[in-house]
C-alpha cells in the first residue's frame, strides 16, 4: 500500500499534564469480560491507562465499523492526540480519528492511495497541531488480534512506545488495543472518557508528509 513517508518533523517534549479524571472514565460497552476484568484492575489501582480514547473518537470508530458490517468489510483510520506523562508513566490520548477511501475486503483493508493526497492535505488544512498515537481497523466476524499483516504494519508505521493498535469487531461486538512488545504484542487496557474539547486544541510533532509507493 502506499504510506506517508516522513520528510520533516519538529519533534515536541513530553509533556508532564495529569490523564483524564477517573469521573470522566468508562470502559468501552464492547469490552469482553477479560478485557473488562483487566479495565477495572487498572482504574482501581489508579495506574496510568496506556491510551484515553475520547469518546468522540470512539462513536466514529464504532459508527465506522458497523456501517461496513453488514458486507462484512474491513475499516481502517488513524488515531490523532497527544502524548503525555504522569507519575513516570508515558500515554496517549485519542481525541479523534482520520480516514478516506478504502479498498478493503472481509479479511484485508488498506488505504486508497488515489485518497492519500486528499487525507493528508486535510489534517494540513485542518487548522490544529495534531500527533498519531496510532490506529484502528475492523474483523467483521473474526474477533480482535494482529494478524501477521497487522502487526507488519504495527512494526514498519507505529513503532514507537505509545503508539496503539485499537482493533474492534463490530459483528462479535468485541474491541480490545495492543502495543508492541519485542517480537509481538500484547493487549493493553485502555479508558473511554468524556470530553467535549475541541480536537483543534490538540498538540503534535509536526510532520510534512507525501505519499510513496512500497
Amino acid at each position: 500500500m502506499a504510506r506517508p513517508k516522513i520528510i520533516k518533523e519538529t519533534r515536541r517534549a513530553i509533556e508532564e499534564r495529569e490523564p483524564p479524571a477517573s469521573s470522566t472514565l468508562r470502559p468501552h460497552e464492547w469490552l469482553s469480560e477479560e478485557s473488562l476484568a483487566a479495565y477495572e484492575r487498572m482504574l482501581q489501582s489508579g495506574e496510568v491507562f496506556g491510551l484515553y480514547l475520547s469518546n468522540l473518537a470512539e462513536q466514529k470508530i464504532r459508527d465506522h465499523a458497523l456501517e461496513e458490517a453488514p458486507r462484512k468489510l474491513e475499516v481502517m483510520g488513524f488515531l490523532i492526540g497527544e502524548v503525555n506523562s504522569w507519575d513516570r508513566r508515558t500515554y496517549a490520548v485519542a481525541k479523534d480519528v482520520v480516514t478516506t477511501e478504502l479498498r478493503s475486503s472481509s479479511s484485508k483493508v488498506r488505504f486508497d492511495p488515489a485518497a492519500l493526497p486528499g487525507l493528508f492535505a486535510k489534517l494540513d488544512e485542518s487548522g490544529f497541531d495534531y500527533l498519531l498515537v496510532g490506529w484502528y481497523h475492523s474483523h467483521p466476524g473474526h474477533t480482535c488480534f494482529l494478524s501477521r499483516t497487522d502487526l507488519e504494519t504495527q512494526r514498519t508505521m507505529f513503532d514507537q512506545p505509545y503508539h496503539n493498535a485499537l482493533v474492534i469487531d463490530p459483528i462479535n461486538k468485541d474491541v480490545k488495543t495492543f502495543r508492541l512488545v519485542g517480537e509481538g504484542y500484547e493487549e493493553i487496557p485502555f479508558a473511554v472518557f468524556q470530553s467535549n474539547e475541541s480536537v483543534r486544541g490538540v498538540r503534535k510533532r509536526r510532520l510534512k508528509v507525501r505519499p510513496v509507493a512500497i
